[in-house]
C-alpha cells in the first residue's frame, strides 16, 4: 500500500526536533533517506523514508 502523492511521507525524530529552535543542526543527522522493506515480503515497509523538505528527493524543482 503506497501513500497518495498528495500526503506527504512521516518525518524522522531527527527531522521533527530539527524544525524547534536551536537544534536545525539536527536535519544532517537524519539517516532515513529511503524506504525500508520487510524481510521476505512484498510491498509491506518496515520503514519509510523522511518525508521532510530538508531532504533532496522531497523538493521539486520550481517549487
Amino acid at each position: 500500500m503506497t501513500a497518495p502523492a498528495t500526503e506527504r511521507a512521516p518525518l524522522s525524530a531527527e527531522c521533527t526536533l530539527a524544525r524547534a529552535p536551536g537544534y536545525s543542526e539536527l536535519h544532517r543527522d537524519c539517516r532515513q533517506t529511503q524506504d525500508i522493506p520487510l524481510p521476505h515480503s512484498t510491498g509491506i515497509l518496515l520503514q519509510r523514508r523522511c518525508g521532510c523538505s530538508c531532504h533532496a528527493y522531497n523538493t521539486r524543482p520550481g517549487t
